[in-house]
């Protein structure tokens, strides 16, 4: 199945004791119901190599294949559409959300003046270190984290998983997952205010400091 829950499909066409194996582009589309299109093809080029297929810029196919091995040349185009969307999108993501951590960087340092805040911290979990985002530094050294986090599942799984790992290493720490809506969460995201604040975008200055003081 794709990021969007659609499921893989392949086209098979015989010409005479061989098969053409092909996702007719399914994965490229799947990219582009979130514009992840241009990430598609990098992904694409490694994980066909990964799969023993090959890919010519918009499907994922494999070219005479003997009846023997048709059955395996289906589950490989159709779990490598699937891998290379998968990762397409992720990688948007990721790009998305360091767009969205510059812009918070610069929102949270006009709250608390460019002294106070650093781009990325050393933060200390229980079981691991994090490379925390808009970092505020308190005269006390209490520290305030605001983390962009869209709707991608990604996003929303490594918030939690970061976040979750701090609050139990450090319960003084005050963690802000900042996006740009609240009313557009789903309950799985939301789940992330177990753990930290859920800030919207838009919130007022006087909002900021009140969460970034609230561990």
């Amino acid at each position: 199945m794709y990021p969007s829950g659609a499921t893989a499909v392949v086209e098979i066409e015989r010409n005479n004791d061989k098969y053409w194996v092909s996702d007719m582009g399914h994965g490229l589309v799947e990219t582009e119901f979130v514009a992840a299109q241009d990430f598609y093809a990098n992904a694409a080029k490694r994980i066909a190599d990964e799969f023993a297929v090959q890919f010519d810029g918009h499907s994922m196919f494999a070219l005479w294949v003997p009846e023997g091995r048709l059955e395996a040349a289906i589950v490989c185009v159709a779990n490598a559409s699937n891998q290379a969307a998968s990762e397409a999108i992720r990688s948007a993501s990721e790009a998305k959300e360091r767009k969205e951590n510059e812009k918070i960087f610069d929102r949270i340092r006009s709250v608390f003046g460019p002294k106070m805040v650093a781009k990325t911290a050393d933060i200390a979990g229980r079981h691991a270190h994090w490379d925390a985002h808009n970092v505020v530094v308190f005269p006390n050294r209490q520290k305030a984290v605001f983390e962009a986090m869209s709707l991608h599942a990604n996003s929303v799984s490594s918030r939690f998983l970061m976040f979750s790992d701090i609050r139990a290493a450090d319960e003084a720490v005050s963690l802000n997952a900042m996006v740009k809506d609240i009313e557009t969460l789903d309950e799985k995201a939301q789940m992330v205010g177990d753990v930290a604040n859920i800030v919207a975008m838009s919130a007022t200055d006087e909002d900021i400091r009140k969460y970034a003081m609230a561990s």
